[in-house]
């Protein structure tokens, strides 16, 4: 079956980006988590995320939201979201937009694998 509404932890992934912490945007993920994230190399684990997090987190007036979204459902506590995702910031140019598209699997309540990277159709 497939949806429309992401996880709930993917909401609230995306709803903290802007006031969260490194501390508390790594605690959506699972200890033995993978992220490939959209400018850094493959990191494992949360220790590895949330020193991107320090990095990604450094910007002003960080907002996400979610374009467009297909969630599946993968057994009882498993699901699979796949989409868009735009991100604004303000910078030294100004305001800025990115948008990149994702895969996140989640287990239980917690990430254990996100992909993000730059929709080249932008």
């Amino acid at each position: 079956m497939t949806t429309n509404t992401p996880p709930k932890i993917i909401q609230a992934w995306v709803n903290s980006i802007g006031r969260a912490t490194p501390a508390q945007m790594s605690s959506f993920y699972c200890k033995e988590a993978i992220l490939l994230a959209t400018y850094a190399t493959l990191l494992r684990g949360r220790r590895e995320i949330y020193s991107y997090f320090v990095d990604f987190l450094n910007k002003k007036n960080m907002k996400c939201r979610i374009v467009k979204n297909f969630t599946q459902q993968c057994g009882r506590d498993c699901q699979v979201a796949s989409g868009i995702y735009e991100f604004t910031f303000d910078d030294a140019d100004g305001s800025q937009s990115v948008v990149a598209r994702y895969s996140y699997v989640v287990k239980g309540n917690r990430i254990i694998n996100h992909h993000s990277s730059e929709d080249p159709d932008v």
